[in-house]
């Protein structure tokens, strides 16, 4: 109980400081180029933009709507997730979510961005901002947006990973920059949008399956584990060891790479003295749940 506890917290503050690094990146870095992100926050920004331009709304220096237009198209969104996610993850969405609502908004806005050079704070901006949005949907959390999207598509379609959301959301937004802003403005936030996508891709391994082997002695315990807490299905014989003689089960099945340090926490608990092997990056056919 209390590891579980323990791992709960855990994984609630990973998702915070992943928001953490995104929220930084876009007030500190990416703001104060007048950049946007491909992103639903680069909608949200277009909205704060239009309300500046077109209906005349006043914005305190060093703040931003951003963070509040982000909340509101959230909304309808976590709607949809009710569909596709586990309510662990649509809570953790939500905290985050409203987590960084918070931050876009009361962190102040620099007049000088914190990298000045533009092709610079796109790499590092892209970067910082798309691993801890990756770190986020490790930590089985969202931080909304493209996240949500993503996890929705990645359920239905196979081979659909989060990242790819983005380039379709960034053609709404740098069509809008081509408009009202000028070239450059469209190039830096395109670059920022490649450097974000690839560094959330590699971060966040949605994509990755992981084969595993259990060896046990105690199949009710893993059969317990494997099936009725994680929610995954498994191939089970038995088999013999060629050096000590004993019986043993053998526990076959096939997981996502986010749920192999789960998995590994469930067995070890039923059966200290049970034997894993894991094998990542297999090709898998058939009906396997995608899943945050």
């Amino acid at each position: 109980m209390e590891n579980t506890v323990r791992g709960t917290v855990a994984s609630y503050a990973g998702s915070l400081f992943g928001a953490s690094l995104f929220v930084i990146s876009l007030n500190l870095i990416i703001v104060p180029h007048n950049l946007y992100s491909g992103t639903l926050t680069g909608v949200a920004q277009i909205i704060e933009s239009a309300l500046v331009m077109f209906a005349g709304v006043q914005i305190p220096e060093g703040s931003n709507l951003t963070g509040t237009a982000l909340l509101l198209l959230n909304i309808p969104l976590l709607i949809l997730a009710l569909r596709v996610t586990s309510r662990g993850f649509l809570l953790k969405s939500i905290v985050t979510i409203v987590y960084m609502t918070i931050a876009i908004s009361i962190l102040p806005i620099p007049q000088e961005p914190l990298v000045t050079e533009t092709l610079t704070a796109c790499l590092v901006g892209g970067a910082l901002a798309g691993f801890g949005s990756g770190f986020t949907l490790r930590c089985g959390g969202s931080g909304g947006g493209v996240d949500i999207i993503g996890v929705y598509c990645s359920v239905k379609y196979p081979n659909f990973t989060v990242g790819k959301v983005s380039f379709i959301i960034g053609a709404f937004v740098f069509s809008y920059c081509l408009i009202f802003f000028d070239l450059n403005t469209v190039i830096y936030s395109a670059l920022f949008t490649v450097f974000y996508v690839f560094a959330l891709d590699h971060t966040h391994y949605q994509n990755i399956k992981t084969s595993a082997l259990i060896f046990t002695t105690n199949p009710q315990a893993i059969q317990s584990a494997v099936i009725d807490q994680l929610g995954r299905g498994a191939t089970c014989w038995e088999g013999k060891g060629a050096y000590t003689g004993q019986h043993s089960h053998i526990f076959a099945t096939v997981i996502s790479r986010y749920e192999s340090d789960r998995l590994k926490r469930m067995v070890t608990a039923a059966d200290p003295h049970a034997f894993i092997i894991l094998s990542n990056k297999i090709d898998v056919s058939g009906n396997f749940a995608r899943r945050l």
